[in-house]
Formats: C-alpha cells, structure tokens, sequence
C-alpha cells in the first residue's frame, strides 16, 4: 500500500474526517482500555488521506491533548508538572506514528535522512520508551501517589488475609511483596530493561496493522501494506550484537554493573525486533506466494492482531518468529522458496 496517495481529493472535505480523527485519538487516550488503541485513528488518517492530511491530524490533535491536559490538571490540582510530562508522552507517541506510518517528517526535519520502516518502529520506540520511564521515576518520587497506591495495596492486603485460603506464612510473603516502592522499582527495573521499549513496538505495531486494515476495509484501497515488512532483512551483523549483548548482560549481572547490564538488554531488544521483523517477513513471504483472497488476508491479519494479545499463545509465537529470522542468517529461506515455486 502506498500511504501517500489520498483517497479523497483535498480541500474543505479533507478537514472533516482530519478533524475526526485528531478528535478520535485524544478521546480514546482517556477511555481505558481503548487508550492502547489511541494512535489508530492518526494511522487511519494517513492510511486513507496521505501524510499532510495525517501531520495536520498530528497538529490538532497535540493541540487539542494539551489543552485538555492543562484542563485536567487545574480542575483537579494535578499540576503542570503532570500536565506537561501527559503532553509530552502523547505528542511524542503520535509523532514518532506518523513519521513510522507517513515515512516523512515535516519541513523543519528535512536535513533527517529517509530511513527504512523498522528503523523508524525502532527510533519511535526508543522515544516513546525513554518517556514512559521518566513517567515511571516520576510517579515513583511522588509522595502524594505512593501514599494512595499503599492505602490501595493495604486494602487488596487485607482483603487477601481475610480469605480462609491464606496461611500466615503465605500472608507474610504477600505483605513483604506488596510495597509500594518495591513494585514501582520492580516496574521501572522490568522497564529500562527493554520491557519499555517492548511496549512501545507493539504499541506502534499494532496500531499501524489496524489502521491499514480499518483503511483498506473504508476506503476499498488495494495494494499489500506489508510489502516492505515481506523484503526486509535485519543488518548482517546483527546476530554478532545480539550473541556479544547476551554476554554482556551475564557478565553485567555477575559483576553488578547495572549500566552496562541495562544499555546490553536495550540492544538486545532491538537485535530481537530486528530479527521478529526478518521472521515476520519470512512467513508473510509464503503467504504473498499463496492464492489467498483479500477477506482472507485480512482476517489473517486480525488473528495475528488476536495473537498477540493473547497471554502465553503470543510469547511462543514471538519466539518462534526470533528464532526463524535469526535462522536465515544460515539459510536463505526466501530464495529457496522463490526457487521452489519457479
């Protein structure tokens, strides 16, 4: 699929369903579970009206998000300080969406080279995952916040105590483990691990995966959205940074070097993106050669979507995926199909 065509000419028409979807994204971070689908509406935008329409979209709704943030946080004596970092997590995600979904940036940006799709899911993420742990630390130096959060934790406590099921020594290990700081450190120490930055990529993946189907099934678009993810192969020496990165991490850990340890799991996680993407590609390549009808193709597409919410089922996958394109390293699984199938 070619995002830059638009679907509909532009003009006064254009800014309805601009205005809509900037509307759309900044309601949907404030509704619960729809807020992990927030950015599909600006991918919808791009998908369907081309990248002015969709950096137009981006503008309204900074705008919008900001203004609703300041809002919030006068009405209910948040503070700016919340307000700001609120600001700055969404309009660093939208940003970073489309510029992966558009694959340009505005004009003040220019001197930044055109770069490969996986690289921008890779350069988004890093931004979004630096964010969200500044909120983390954030949050967790907040005395106001860590004081609610303990009278939450002293409730499910007692609550759990309370059940004829729980033995004292079961207690004591739940109420050693239900801290408040201790969770929140568990949390930011998971985080800049590379959790973060895991986040972030299938945050963006998802997004962009639906925003492409929403677009195709509206606007009756044809193409395959997935061309460039069917070509792409991960950098050559990748593996070798992937192998150096894991010892790294043992050695980190051994000898306590917490630095080195979390920079190695953050490269490790790129590596293994890099190599989800190769396999992800592989199995999208035997599936392009296949007679598949479009209703089917999108339905693969919305299982895969399934997939990857679905606890346990969507790690093996993942691995599965890693493994296959740290495979093709070794073997060049798309020229021996292309070589089959001639």
């Amino acid at each position: 699929m070619h995002p830059d065509r638009p679907a509909l000419r532009s003009g006064k028409t254009l800014l309805v369903p601009v205005l809509v979807c900037a509307a759309l994204c900044v309601a949907m971070i404030r509704t619960g579970f729809f807020s992990l689908f927030f950015l599909v509406p600006l991918g919808f935008c791009a998908a369907a009206f081309g990248p002015a329409a969709a950096w137009l979209s981006f503008i309204f709704a900074a705008f919008g998000n900001a203004m609703l943030s300041i809002g919030f946080s006068v009405r209910y004596g948040l503070g700016l300080a919340s307000a700001g970092l609120e600001t700055l997590f969404f309009t660093t995600l939208a940003l970073g969406f489309i510029w992966i979904m558009t694959g340009n940036l505005p004009y003040l940006f220019s001197f930044v080279p055109r770069a490969r799709t996986a690289f921008r899911f890779i350069a988004a993420s890093l931004a979004g995952s630096a964010v969200l742990l500044g909120m983390i630390y954030s949050i967790g130096k907040n005395k106001e916040f860590i004081e609610l959060f303990r009278s939450q934790i002293e409730a499910v406590s007692s609550g759990l105590a309370a059940s004829p099921a729980m033995d004292p020594a079961r207690q004591e290990a739940v109420e050693r483990l239900l801290v408040p700081e201790r969770i929140i450190e568990t949390i930011f120490s998971i985080s800049s691990r590379g959790g973060a930055l895991v986040s972030m990529f299938f945050m963006f993946f998802i997004s962009r995966q639906t925003a492409f189907i929403l677009a195709r099934l509206i606007t009756k678009k044809q193409g395959n959205f997935n061309e460039d993810l069917i070509r792409f192969h991960a950098p050559k020496k990748s593996i070798w940074v992937f192998s150096f990165c894991l010892l790294v991490i043992v050695a980190g850990s051994v000898f306590s070097f917490k630095h080195l340890e979390i920079a190695a799991w953050n490269l490790l996680v790129i590596c293994a993106i890099l190599f989800l993407a190769q396999g992800g590609g592989i199995v999208l390549h035997y599936l392009s050669r296949r007679p598949i009808s479009v209703p089917m193709r999108l339905l693969c597409s919305l299982l895969f979507v399934f997939l990857v919410f679905s606890p346990g089922i969507n790690l093996a996958a993942i691995a599965a995926l890693v493994l296959l394109g740290i495979a093709e390293n070794w073997i060049p699984l798309r020229q021996i199909a292309n070589s089959n199938e001639q």
